[in-house]
């Protein structure tokens, strides 16, 4: 694991995880460590766009039409935050989607990194990150051939295991039959209930950090079966997740049983649910500059190394 450029995305099949906060939080997080840092809105939506003062969805100028399947220089879609660190708002997204798609587009998957991210990567950036719609489409192909590195959020949620089991199994897996693509570190978000009782957290962060059906997930496309949920011949469980899980979310299997047994407190595991989160939206700006005091920053300080180091260092 080297400090070098590189493009992480963040990215998970389903809407309503985090993944807007995180990208935002981290992009700041970046900047902050003296990184060169530009954050992509890649998702329709354009949530994150919104929350950093950037409203607008469609407009008559130049969007990533004209860079990806033109020969505008991509430096054009740029916008400063005013925050240390720079973006491309989410502007016609749906078009560009579209015409990502038209049959005549060759290598169509290629687009974003060939035209976008090769030219700024290095030398103009450190980082790009890049934030996504929680469904497949055009763009996300692209930011995944583009980056090769993914950040997993998840919050605490009936769906989460199915959202990560999707997105590794129809996304990850399929793509490393052909290339290398590292899942950085998979992210607990939102959390707010206790670990001692049988709540959402719990089922999460139990599974995130003793099971191996989870391990299989990360490991669609090395041999792992996803169906049956068991990881390859002399691939170990603890060390799949260690090497996945960031130390502040990292709950090893005695530590459970030590709370079920009454000999220990629980943990309070990170990222928590804050108000603030929600009020730095509110106000346009990230998390540091809302409350520069806010418990949950050093967190994110913990995750941007993880992406200067290319993965965890456990």
């Amino acid at each position: 694991m080297t400090r070098e450029s590189r493009a992480v995305a963040l990215q998970v099949l389903k809407g309503g995880f985090g993944k807007s906060t995180i990208a935002n939080a981290l992009s700041d997080a970046l900047a902050r460590r003296n990184n060169r840092t530009l954050l992509l809105d890649l998702d329709p939506e354009g949530h994150l766009s919104t929350g950093l003062g950037f409203y607008n969805r469609s407009t008559d100028g130049l969007d990533f039409r004209d860079v990806l399947l033109g020969e505008s220089d991509p430096s054009e879609l740029i916008e400063e935050t005013g925050y240390g660190f720079d973006i491309v708002p989410a502007q016609n997204l749906e078009a560009v989607n579209k015409d990502l798609s038209r049959d005549e587009v060759i290598r169509s998957d290629e687009q974003l990194k060939t035209q976008f991210v090769d030219p700024l990567l290095e030398d103009e950036y450190d980082y790009i990150i890049m934030d996504l719609a929680g469904s497949r489409n055009k763009l996300t192909n692209n930011a995944l051939v583009a980056s090769r590195n993914v950040i997993i959020p998840l919050a605490p949620a009936a769906e989460a295991l199915n959202g990560i089991r999707q997105t590794t199994s129809k996304l990850i897996g399929p793509l490393r039959e052909y290339m290398n693509v590292e899942i950085l570190a998979v992210v607990p978000n939102d959390l707010q209930q206790r670990l001692d009782q049988e709540t959402t957290d719990r089922e999460l962060l139990e599974s995130m950090n003793t099971s191996e059906r989870f391990a299989a997930y990360l490991e669609a496309g090395h041999g792992a079966d996803i169906d049956a949920g068991t990881l390859p011949e002399g691939m170990n469980t603890q060390e799949v997740l260690d090497a996945h899980i960031p130390s502040f979310a990292r709950v090893k299997e005695e530590v459970w049983e030590a709370i079920d047994n009454g000999e220990r407190k629980p943990p309070t595991i990170p990222l928590r649910h804050r108000a603030a989160f929600t009020r730095a939206y509110r106000d346009r700006c990230p998390i540091s500059v809302y409350d520069p005091d806010c418990d949950q920053l050093q967190y994110f300080d913990d995750l941007a190394q993880i992406v200067e180091n290319g993965g965890l260092q456990q």
